[in-house]
């Protein structure tokens, strides 16, 4: 390589080599910033906390009466039957001239509290975004169509009695393509995202499978909005209502959410009949207490409800203190792509494009391409490998 070929790429070798290189960020913070951010909220935010915590005390007094509760019961023989579980994960890097989405899915077959085949793993064609304002809203949507994907394709495969999705059974309403400056690429891909959300849906009721969302993170308050206490979390409140194994009465999601909404005219446009729309759309929720934890969402169409008594058995049976089902825990654990996989996938992106370099195929100016956005921090911890890397 010649000496100018050299001096030309030095500046981006400095560039994104010295935030690995480094050391961790110093405490830089003015000591009065410092004391307002840390100090002095920290009083301000527990005497908030404790008043929360007093409301929905008071609410319990109140609301309790009105709040239907049963409780699943352990069957050992329904606890092993045959599942499909799925999930997906995204972790893409945003280059200073473009966004690199990383996702897949995967899905696998459980009974019990034991995987007994293979697993199905999807990934997308690898795409570079230059132009999308909505960058990991979009790469949520795709690693959400895959997980669909991968779900009816294990279907298809294992032939389960139950299939249980790591999520909701339905689009985040964030992810709408409502937000102004949604590309067209992003609407396209919201469709196909929504239509493989359906065709898995129908496919479960075609077969008569109940499809079931676990629903880990949740920060909606249906139950209490519903009761006149909108600025309270469900799971706030029924944390203390809920004994473990106990779960409300499902009940139907709005017809006026939008997502919803948004699928019954994807519904329409695909000629499904008005009544089995209504069958996979009419989707109800309830709240389990499955262990030591806040309780959990289930999300379940109105065909299920009859096997509900079932699936509880299933999440409750295979749950450790943490409340989380073992299939779900099983196939979460392998599309974690966590910030260290995807700044390996990055610092491979440099290696192949130094060996551009070096070849004439690629110009020193044009590895300016792959700095970090400004600020954007790296996360691999093994500080002496990497310094090995640098002396090569």
């Amino acid at each position: 390589m010649s000496r100018d070929a050299v001096k030309g790429f030095l500046p981006f070798m400095k560039d994104y080599l010295s935030p690995i290189l480094s050391e961790g960020e110093q405490d830089t913070l003015h000591p009065n910033l410092y004391n307002e951010l840390v100090n002095n909220s920290v009083d301000i935010i527990v005497r908030k906390l404790r008043d929360y915590s007093e409301r929905r005390r008071s609410l319990l007094r109140s609301l309790s009466e009105k709040i239907s509760i049963k409780r699943f019961n352990v069957d050992e023989h329904t606890a092993c039957s045959r599942l499909v579980a799925s999930d997906a994960g995204s972790n893409g890097t945003d280059f200073r001239s473009a966004f690199i989405p990383l996702y897949a899915s995967a899905a696998i077959l459980a009974e019990g509290k034991n995987v007994v085949d293979e697993p199905i793993f999807r990934v997308d064609e690898p795409q570079i975004w230059p132009d999308e304002t909505r960058a990991q809203d979009r790469e949520s949507l795709l690693a959400f169509k895959l997980q669909f994907e991968a779900t009816l394709e294990a279907i298809e495969r294992w032939k389960p009695k139950y299939v249980l999705i790591d999520g909701s059974l339905l689009l985040n309403f964030w992810l709408l393509p409502i937000v102004p400056g949604s590309t067209e690429e992003y609407k396209r891909d919201f469709e196909m995202a929504a239509l493989r959300s359906i065709e898995l849906l129908y496919k479960c009721f075609e077969l008569d499978v109940p499809i079931i969302g676990f629903v880990k993170r949740t920060r909606v308050n249906d139950i209490c909005a519903e009761m006149g206490f909108p600025k309270v979390r469900d799971t706030a409140l029924l944390d203390l209502i809920l004994k473990l194994g106990e779960y409300t009465e499902p009940k139907p999601i709005s017809e006026k959410n939008v997502v919803l909404s948004k699928y019954r005219d994807i519904c329409r446009k695909m000629g499904f009949p008005e009544e089995n729309i209504e069958d996979i759309l009419r989707i109800h929720f309830s709240y389990v207490k499955t262990g030591f934890t806040t309780p959990f969402r289930l999300e379940i169409p109105k065909y299920c409800l009859d096997s509900l008594k079932e699936i509880g058995s299933i999440v409750l049976a295979t749950s450790e203190e943490d409340g989380i089902p073992f299939a779900i825990n099983e196939v979460d654990s392998l599309v974690k792509i966590t910030t260290s996989i995807s700044n390996i996938r990055t610092l491979m992106i440099y290696s192949r494009a130094l060996d551009l370099v070096k070849s004439g195929d690629l110009s020193s100016e044009d590895l300016n391409l792959l700095l970090l956005q400004y600020g954007e921090q790296w996360a691999i911890r093994d500080k002496e490998h990497l310094r090995s890397l640098a002396r090569r």
